[in-house]
């Protein structure tokens, strides 16, 4: 039995202090938790054109996988990435070689691409401690798009350290997943309303 089990039942998780462990038998909710620094956080639902956006770079990356199967894609799934940091990104895609084949129970390897799509009350968390997270445990490549004007922020290894690699034009290369390009256009309609 899980000490997960053990908080009382109806009062939300929201503030607990609790392991990965403990966080991941929980199971699935109805909330949106992610796990920082050992600490609860209930995110809130997306708004509209955070879930458009969202929608338009997983098609994309769906659509490369597609003609290559080089990749796996998680969207909005638990990333385990300490016994006290699990965070629930937009996406996150893996080589199909650093994962095992068939079924995965948890994901617990840091991701080759992490992508988020910012939120206004999570700004601060994906811009920062997120980056600086992904970036701490081994994540190969992150995006974070802005769905006010669908501008995209990029950090990729630079040595011991990350760098961000400004994004102009209308597409954007992936450095760690080989051969994805995302097309920007799209985004930008969203962004218009359009």
């Amino acid at each position: 039995m899980s000490a997960a089990l053990t908080w009382p039942v109806g009062t939300g998780l929201a503030g607990l202090r609790m392991t990965a462990e403990e966080y991941l038998a929980i199971g699935e909710t109805a909330e949106r938790y992610e796990l920082i620094d050992g600490v609860v956080f209930m995110s809130p639902s997306p708004t509209p054109p955070h879930s458009e956006i969202a929608l338009e770079v997983l098609g994309q990356v769906r659509d490369f996988n597609k003609r290559t199967k080089s990749i796996r894609i998680f969207a909005e799934t638990d990333v385990r990435l300490s016994s006290g940091l699990v965070y629930r990104p937009d996406i996150v895609v893996y080589r199909s070689d650093r994962l095992p084949a068939g079924k995965i129970a948890r994901l617990d390897l840091p991701p080759d691409l992490v992508i988020e799509v910012l939120s206004p009350s999570t700004k601060p968390y994906d811009l920062v401690t997120k980056r600086g997270d992904y970036e701490r445990f081994g994540a190969q490549e992150y995006w974070v798009i802005d769905p006010d004007d669908a501008s995209i922020r990029c950090w990729t290894p630079s040595g011991s350290n990350w760098a961000e690699t400004p994004v102009r034009g209308d597409t954007l290369a992936c450095t760690a997943i080989a051969g994805f390009v995302l097309e920007l256009p799209p985004l930008r309609t969203i962004a218009r309303g359009e």
